[in-house]
């Protein structure tokens, strides 16, 4: 399995866009968190983050085939907050995401920290991230009586 991770243009961005929302709704669904969650946003958010300087939009690729989108942003400390991270439904649990975060860290070796948020009630996500490294930092947002917010970061240089 090839993974790669191409910037995500204009013309991707309907693509990014519904792919995101197919994958974060049975999170919404569960969870209830119509503030945060990645399937609420609006396509001028995708287009933000692909146009924005200090974000970006990397489409996951899988053997040519786009299964997945990372969005980055930079932060004021000069970390890349990552977020969202998502895989096509039809294409989860085949270590993608972890192949992915992997071909980002080489891409970002020069940054010294990744953060990203996590769901604390996703045992699997959590789990995923802990096992790349990544350290919960104690920050916790509530976001409603069934969904809190983990922060977690990783050294990366």
């Amino acid at each position: 399995m090839t993974i790669i991770l191409q910037k995500a243009t204009f013309d991707d961005a309907e693509t990014l866009h519904s792919m995101q929302v197919k994958s974060f709704l049975s999170l919404l669904e569960k969870h209830k968190d119509h503030a945060t969650n990645p399937a609420c946003e609006s396509i001028s958010k995708t287009l933000e983050r692909i146009n924005d300087p200090l974000r970006g939009f990397f489409k996951i690729m899988r053997n040519n085939v786009l299964v997945g989108g990372i969005a980055i942003k930079q932060t004021k400390s000069g970390s890349l907050f990552l977020g969202p991270i998502f895989v096509d439904p039809n294409f989860q649990n085949q270590k993608i995401a972890q192949t992915a975060l992997k071909v980002l860290e080489d891409l970002f070796s020069d940054v010294e920290f990744f953060e990203l948020a996590v769901i604390a009630q996703e045992e699997g996500s959590i789990h995923l991230y802990e096992k790349m490294g990544y350290v919960a930092t104690g920050e916790i947002r509530k976001i409603n009586e069934y969904c809190d917010i983990l922060f977690y970061r990783k050294k990366i240089r």
